[in-house]
């Protein structure tokens, strides 16, 4: 009997082996400590929802100690709203219409803190689409791109009022800003520019967004679409079907029920949170809700408008949606009216999310590598834990490592849901189909002797 439950547990160790998933890490530079962006294709792949079973590991295979950046219990973050002048940018020497007139100017120096909002104001009753780059400067010389194709509308449209004059500025800390009127676009008519700002930011990693998702699921009153697992819905974009579609609608979820509530699943999606959910104290925002009390319930989240217009003013769409809505399993659509408002075939959508970051002890030998579906690690501690001589107010560590995934995927892929994630990581990393034929031989070879030993006679007494 002790035979076929060893036999059992070596074919359980090999199928969790074959099961885990791992990608090369590269580092940036020799350091002490490196940090490190999770990208939306691991977190997707990890076993637990919290990420608890992600690990870094060296050459022998050993766990070194990580932390989870932005620590829980630090200052509370402090909004700051205020009007900031404007000024009309020079046109350039070449311009012979008003397409090509330079725009505007807005001077944020003496706003506090990171820039998170742009708010503008026109004129009562303008109508138009203003089509502009944003960019930022420190010096009015050197002029960076925020947005490249942003849009401020100002339209009625059978009998409803659509608007938009708000722009995402994601804790960017920037003295000047521009709006370029796009080719073909005039400067909008601007009568006020405000600026939302907050103090004790640190600067977000860069959003990272899915490929287009089908829903899954629809109804001619909704359509329901799976998430991916394990990722924060932060943005949502629209791709609707079909040109001259609008359609007020609600938008409910369901919460992932594997995201747990205890105190260590709550403290490492607190370091994952995007900023604006620390300001639930300060901006009226619905914060999520426990998924324990809503896991299989659908939950209101947002009322909105979609729509793709193509108006003798020019084409529109909807904006991205902000949401910061945690972890969710599915999204209803449902439109007023039904289904039918959006058209013959229903909307695509495209969901964005912040990838988690962590600080790692390089404890040699190299090369190291990011590993995930295992059990949960222990190797996680606090970054005071981890950096002991580190002051509350230092920078995190400036040298990176970089996830390298390889293009084959691990087998654990099979039970992730098929949208495939955007990744900036280089080339494949190192295949891991050697020390698998090993392990896979050796519990071949292991099976043949014990299956020997089973058949073979018994000696006679």
């Amino acid at each position: 009997m002790w035979r076929e439950r060893s036999l059992a547990g070596l074919l359980a160790i090999c199928a969790g082996s074959a099961l885990a998933g791992e990608a090369a890490l590269v580092l940036q530079a020799p350091a002490v400590y490196h940090g490190l962006r999770v990208p939306l294709a691991v977190m997707a792949q990890t076993r637990f929802a919290d990420l608890g079973d992600l690990q870094v590991l060296n050459a022998r295979g050993e766990p070194v100690p990580h932390a989870w950046v932005e620590e829980s219990g630090g200052p509370m973050a402090q909004e700051h709203r205020q009007a900031v002048p404007f000024f009309k940018a020079p046109a350039a020497a070449s311009a012979v219409d008003a397409a090509q007139q330079g725009g505007w100017i807005i001077d944020t120096r003496s706003v506090k803190g990171a820039l998170l909002t742009l708010q503008l104001s026109v004129a009562p009753g303008t109508q138009g689409i203003y089509g502009f780059v944003l960019e930022h400067s420190s010096d009015l010389q050197r002029w960076n791109t925020l947005q490249r194709a942003a849009q401020l509308l100002s339209l009625q449209h059978q009998g409803l009022r659509l608007e938009h004059s708000s722009f995402e500025l994601d804790g960017l800390r920037a003295r000047y800003l521009r709006l370029r009127p796009l080719p073909g676009n005039t400067p909008p008519p601007l009568t006020r520019a405000q600026v939302v700002s907050v103090s004790h930011h640190h600067a977000a990693p860069p959003l990272q967004w899915s490929e287009p998702i089908a829903p899954s699921e629809c109804s001619a009153q909704h359509c329901d679409y799976t998430l991916p697992r394990h990722l924060p819905l932060e943005r949502l974009q629209w791709q609707l079907a079909a040109a001259n579609t609008l359609a007020p609608l609600q938008l409910l979820v369901q919460y992932d029920s594997s995201a747990g509530t205890s105190a260590q699943s709550a403290s490492r999606h607190r370091h994952r949170d995007h900023l604006k959910d620390t300001l639930k104290g300060v901006r009226s925002k619905t914060s999520p809700q426990p998924a324990a009390e809503t896991a299989g319930v659908w939950s209101p989240l947002l009322t909105t408008t979609a729509y793709w217009l193509r108006l003798p003013e020019g084409e529109v769409h909807s904006p991205e949606l902000t949401l910061n809505a945690g972890l969710l399993t599915r999204l209803r659509v449902q439109p007023v009216g039904g289904m039918v408002q959006l058209g013959v075939t229903p909307p695509t959508i495209r969901v964005g999310a912040r990838p988690a970051a962590l600080v790692f002890l390089a404890r040699e030998p190299a090369p190291f590598r990011l590993a995930w579906g295992g059990e949960v690690s222990t190797n996680a501690i606090t970054i005071a834990q981890l950096m002991p001589t580190r002051q509350p107010a230092d920078a995190l560590p400036s040298d990176t490592a970089t996830v390298v995934i390889a293009a084959t995927a691990p087998a654990a892929a099979a039970s992730v849901p098929p949208q495939a994630w955007a990744s900036s990581a280089p080339g494949p990393a190192p295949s891991r189909k050697f020390w698998l034929w090993g392990v896979l031989l050796a519990a071949l070879a292991l099976m043949g002797f014990m299956a020997w030993s089973l058949l073979r006679p018994s000696a006679k007494v």
